[in-house]
């Protein structure tokens, strides 16, 4: 009986690699604000950490978030994405001028000063390119 051969085509192990179809990329977004010691209102769907997200799902669509934890010093700040597609430097805000994807996301951000329920100011907020995250490409 005749067997089938596999043929396994070489992968590169030094680069990530999005077995999705799409690219992947990871961002760290934080709040400069505690988002877990609000009162109970703060914790919903009208809450502040909700209306970051809808920033974000704007422009890109989440695959993952992780839950939200100390930026080293303070309480409930910071947390990480994983985003679908590739986002290289583009004109995100129709202004002509090519930005890169958090730097955009930061912008929206900070522009909410009374997020959520109590008024959330986030106009520190930062969103950086997750430094540890690799980069997972189309194979």
């Amino acid at each position: 009986m005749a067997g089938v051969v596999q043929v396994h085509p070489f992968v590169d192990y030094s680069t990530g690699t999005s077995f999705s179809g799409k690219g992947l990329i990871q961002l760290t977004l934080d709040m400069a604000v505690n988002a877990t010691n609000f009162a109970t209102t703060e914790n919903g769907p009208l809450d502040s950490v909700r209306e970051v997200i809808n920033e974000i799902e704007k422009v890109a669509t989440i695959l993952a978030m992780s839950s939200i934890r100390s930026d080293g010093a303070n309480a409930g700040q910071v947390f990480d994405v994983i985003l679908e597609g590739n986002f290289g430097s583009d004109d995100y805000n129709g202004d002509s001028s090519a930005t890169t994807l958090a730097a955009q996301l930061q912008v929206n951000i900070r522009l909410l000063t009374a997020a959520g329920e109590n008024d959330i100011n986030l106009n520190a907020a930062t969103v950086i390119n997750h430094a540890d995250a690799p980069t997972f490409t189309v194979k």
